[in-house]
């Protein structure tokens, strides 16, 4: 988890942070600290201060004959270089910009996926400093203000298979995720966090175009994380286990254990629990537990990842059950180097002893191989 820019160009845009060399990383990176507040739709935008940023999308699909998708589409921002070398090109730019795209048809028991890689130049890839707008090749978030508030659109292409949505960013409530609301502790060094927040529950309609030229129409609904910084995980930390859900009461909620060498899960871990209009409420390690209930192991990258779990939330009285809608869901990628589980789930259980259920998303890494000190997607 990385992410960078150099002090002034910080200065300018965050006056309210008192920048000091502890502040920035080595290269000169900003790192995600205390004392920025988040604000919507501003930080919707890029933040190429920081090292590496991402768009992560995920969510059900249902069409009209009551076939049942699921979609992760995700653009990664990451700064090879503090500043882009001179030279004459118009080419010579320092990030690349990379998108991992999914679809798990449950009608068809097969997850579709895809990943693209460029350099953040034009008409090839890029993510806006001024709103929501990022690209890789054609696959595309963008927002547009609109007389109904802010709505957003999303197209990507995995196998011929083209998801294009069109998003009701306005209508979903915002999480910010941490202890300091928007501020995401990862490690126990200074700057190992990063600026987290979510739109859990935002209205999706649009179509499902297949290769053999048919289309059906969708509609469902999207999480949206969007997260910036420019630290590494703590040293021994392999990987994660990230749980979310917009249950059917309207509650939402978003569990990470990152786990060590030896299994267990760093005191870091956390989440967040939140009611309909009410604010966030932060989950330490000590107000949730995750309890693995089956495995399944890849006959692709011979891995194996757990399968199925209890999460219970003793604060909020809830108990839930998580069943993967298809164990076949990991993404073997050559763009990060990186082998994760990312999979539509069933989610059900009790709150306050009433049932409750959602469908929602888990993501897996570190299982095929250790992370520590690469780039990875999708992290918490």
């Amino acid at each position: 988890m990385n992410a960078g820019r150099i002090l002034l160009l910080a200065a300018c845009l965050f006056p309210a942070l008192s920048l000091t060399a502890q502040s920035l990383d080595a290269e000169g990176f900003l790192r995600a600290g205390p004392g920025r507040t988040l604000e919507l739709p501003a930080d919707h935008a890029s933040h190429p201060e920081t090292r590496t940023e991402w768009w992560y999308l995920t969510g059900p699909l249902t069409d009209s004959e009551g076939r049942e998708y699921g979609f992760q589409a995700t653009w990664f921002r990451r700064a090879l270089t503090l500043r882009a070398s001179e030279r004459a090109s118009s080419m010579g730019v320092r990030d690349v910009m990379l998108f991992h795209g999914a679809l798990t048809d449950l009608s068809t028991g097969r997850l579709l996926h895809a990943e693209a890689t460029t350099r953040a130049w034009q008409p090839w890839g890029g993510a806006s400093t001024e709103t929501l707008d990022v690209s890789v090749f054609e696959n595309s978030l963008s927002s547009l203000p609109s007389e109904e508030g802010r709505t957003g659109s999303l197209f990507f292409d995995v196998e011929g298979t083209q998801v294009a949505l069109q998003l009701d960013l306005a209508a979903s409530p915002v999480l910010f995720h941490g202890e300091e609301p928007g501020l995401s502790i990862k490690g126990h060094e200074p700057g190992q966090s990063s600026w987290y927040y979510t739109l859990p529950a935002i209205p999706v309609r649009g179509t499902l175009q297949f290769p053999d030229g048919s289309s059906r129409a969708v509609n469902g609904r999207a999480w949206m994380d969007h997260e910036f910084g420019s630290s590494q995980l703590s040293g021994g930390q392999v990987g994660w286990d990230w749980f979310s859900v917009v249950l059917n009461d309207d509650t939402a909620l978003m569990l990470y254990q990152l786990r060590l060498q030896d299994g267990s899960a760093d005191s870091t871990s956390s989440g967040t629990w939140a009611a309909p209009k009410a604010e966030s409420l932060h989950l330490g390690q000590e107000a949730f537990d995750v309890e693995i209930l089956g495995s399944w192991t890849s006959p692709e990258s011979g891995a194996t990842y757990p399968s199925g779990w209890r999460l219970s939330v003793p604060g909020q009285q809830l108990e839930l059950v998580v069943t993967p809608r298809l164990k076949e869901q990991e993404l073997i990628t050559k763009s990060t180097g990186v082998t994760y589980w990312e999979g539509l789930c069933r989610f059900e259980g009790t709150r306050k002893g009433e049932p409750v259920a959602g469908e929602g998303y888990v993501e897996l890494v570190g299982y095929a191989d250790s992370i520590s000190d690469r780039f990875a997607p999708g992290s918490p």
